[in-house]
């Protein structure tokens, strides 16, 4: 796995919030994005509490670099190869590239594929050899509908991902 060893950090600051809005019973209200903001905004503040410096995209993508990276940041059309791991807040691991690719990498044409908004937005902050987490608000990813049956609606999701090459546009 390619973040083993920083991802649980996350999902250690986000269980109170999980447990505490995915208890399930009779009179349980459904999920909504007042909801879910208000998760996605006491996580925040924890990871920030905790020292990790998050920032935020143009289109509001959370993100963290753990490794910066060397060179330019991914531009339309530039040919990236990426690995990743895609995990619910409740720590559920929905989806890596390891489960599809025989080495765990995946290249394609940035902006070539149909990705998620969040996702793109996020690629759009590395460079070669970074690594990075994004938290991808809903309203960014699956939405009211979520992508049953692993994503659930206004559910906020989180990327590990490492930019392992990056080759420009025209080369």
């Amino acid at each position: 796995m390619l973040f083993r060893n920083r991802i649980p950090l996350l999902f250690l600051l986000a269980l109170p919030l999980v447990f505490s809005s995915c208890l399930k019973n009779s009179n349980e209200v459904e999920r909504t994005e007042a909801i879910e903001l208000a998760e996605l905004n006491e996580l925040i503040l924890k990871l920030e509490m905790k020292g990790f410096d998050v920032d935020t995209t143009v289109s509001g993508v959370y993100y963290i670099i753990h490794e910066p990276g060397e060179g330019p940041q991914v531009e339309p059309f530039d040919t990236i190869t990426i690995g990743y791991e895609a995990y619910l807040t409740s720590g559920q691991l929905f989806d890596a590239t390891q489960n599809w690719t025989p080495d765990g990498k995946w290249e394609f044409v940035y902006l070539q594929q149909q990705l998620i908004e969040g996702f793109n937005a996020g690629l759009a902050v590395m460079r070669k050899n970074s690594e990075v987490e994004l938290i991808v608000p809903s309203s960014l990813a699956y939405g009211a509908y979520g992508l049953p049956p692993e994503v659930g609606p206004f559910e906020t999701l989180i990327f590990g991902v490492k930019l392992y090459d990056l080759k420009p546009a025209g080369n």
